[in-house]
C-alpha cells in the first residue's frame, strides 16, 4: 500500500515544477545544515526557492508531467535514473539573478553542483548552466555599452584640454619657479 504523505510530496512537487517552469537541478552532497541555511537566505533574496527533495519523488513527479508536456519526457529520456542527493531550485520570471546567486555560493562551496536545468523552455546539461550562470546580467550588459559609448566622448575631450593644461602647468610650474 502507497503512502498518502508520499503521494502528497510527488504530487506537491509536480505542481511546483508546473507552476515554476524555470530550475535547476542541484546536488547537495556532504553539504551541512548550516550552509544550506545561508543558501536558502541567499537565493530568497533573489526570489528563489531550494527544496532538498528524494530522486524517486522527483522522478515520479516528472513521469507524471512526461505525458503531457514534451520537455518533461526529454528530460527524463537525458537524466534518468538519478543518483546523488539532490535538491531543486525553482526560479521567479527573472532566472538569472537566482541563478547567479547559486552559482557563487557553488563556488565557496565546493560540495554543491549543477546537475541540470530547465530553463525558459529549454533542458540545459551542467556545463551548460554554468556557462549562463557566469554570462554578465542584462542590467550589466547595458552598463558596458554605454560605457563603451561614453568613452570615446570623454577622450576626446580629454584630447581637446590636454595641450591647454599641459600650458597652464608650465605656468604654474615657472611662477613658483620665479617667487622662490
Amino acid at each position: 500500500m502507497v503512502n498518502q504523505n508520499k503521494k502528497n510530496q510527488v504530487e506537491s512537487l509536480s505542481n511546483s515544477l508546473q507552476k515554476n517552469p524555470n530550475f535547476i537541478l542541484v546536488k547537495i552532497e556532504k553539504t551541512s545544515h548550516k550552509n544550506l541555511e545561508e543558501l536558502r537566505r541567499e537565493l530568497r533574496k533573489n526570489d528563489s526557492v531550494i527544496k532538498v527533495i528524494k530522486n524517486t519523488f522527483f522522478e515520479k513527479a516528472i513521469n507524471k508531467l512526461s505525458p503531457s508536456n514534451k520537455i518533461f519526457a526529454d528530460l527524463r529520456k537525458k537524466f534518468f535514473p538519478m543518483k546523488e542527493p539532490s535538491a531543486v531550485i525553482s526560479f521567479n520570471k527573472s532566472w538569472n539573478k537566482g541563478l547567479k546567486a547559486f552559482h557563487q555560493f557553488s563556488k565557496k562551496e565546493k560540495t554543491l553542483g549543477f546537475k541540470f536545468g530547465l530553463v525558459d523552455n529549454q533542458i540545459y546539461s551542467a556545463e551548460e548552466i554554468s556557462r549562463i550562470a557566469d554570462l554578465p546580467s542584462r542590467e550589466e550588459l547595458f552598463g558596458k555599452i554605454i560605457g563603451s559609448m561614453k568613452s570615446p566622448m570623454s577622450k576626446f575631450i580629454y584630447a581637446l584640454k590636454y595641450n591647454t593644461n599641459k600650458f597652464v602647468y608650465i605656468l604654474n610650474a615657472k611662477s613658483k619657479g620665479v617667487s622662490n
